[in-house]
């Protein structure tokens, strides 16, 4: 008996993938949103009142939240307290995309910090506004950069 093979073409179309990472662990949509949020307030600080600690601390959490995993990122940990003492119900959500996008804001953020670091200030100011401009579209209309990113990066080199 034969085996049956998986047709990976039936996801392409006009030669592109279209995909986003899938996992099989699932995170609290209301816990990232909050998450991107506060992210979002400390990269316009630091566009706007250069308070580069602040962004220091934020790179310290991406990294705890790549390299361990959410459970032990500290200001994961502060959310998941304070959504627990209100009556918001948890929406969850598939981990693949989210997770993807974290190394993506990781690598923003070790951008930013060096940049910081070296004196760069118009290159981490670039960049500042690049990350705004991905976590607004995330936060706004659900569109995550990411994974287009990821898409065109297979269509493109992954052939």
């Amino acid at each position: 008996m034969m085996k049956k093979q998986f047709d990976f073409n039936k996801f392409r179309t006009d030669d592109k993938v279209y995909a986003c990472p899938v996992s099989y662990e699932q995170v609290d949509k209301h816990l990232i949103k909050a998450y991107s949020s506060i992210v979002l307030i400390a990269l316009v600080t630091c566009l706007f009142f250069d308070f580069h600690v602040l962004f220091y601390l934020i790179t310290f959490d991406f990294a705890i939240r790549v390299i361990a995993g959410i459970k032990y990122s500290p200001l994961c940990n502060f959310l998941t307290r304070f959504f627990k003492v209100t009556a918001l119900q948890p929406v969850l959500v598939n981990a693949g995309s989210k997770k993807m996008a974290a190394k993506v804001g990781l690598a923003f953020s070790v951008i930013i910090s060096f940049s910081y670091f070296m004196g760069w200030i118009i290159t981490a100011k670039i960049v500042i506004s690049m990350f705004i401009f991905a976590i607004v579209l995330d936060l706004f209309f659900d569109y995550c950069l990411a994974c287009k990113m990821e898409s065109m990066y297979l269509s493109y080199f992954k052939k």
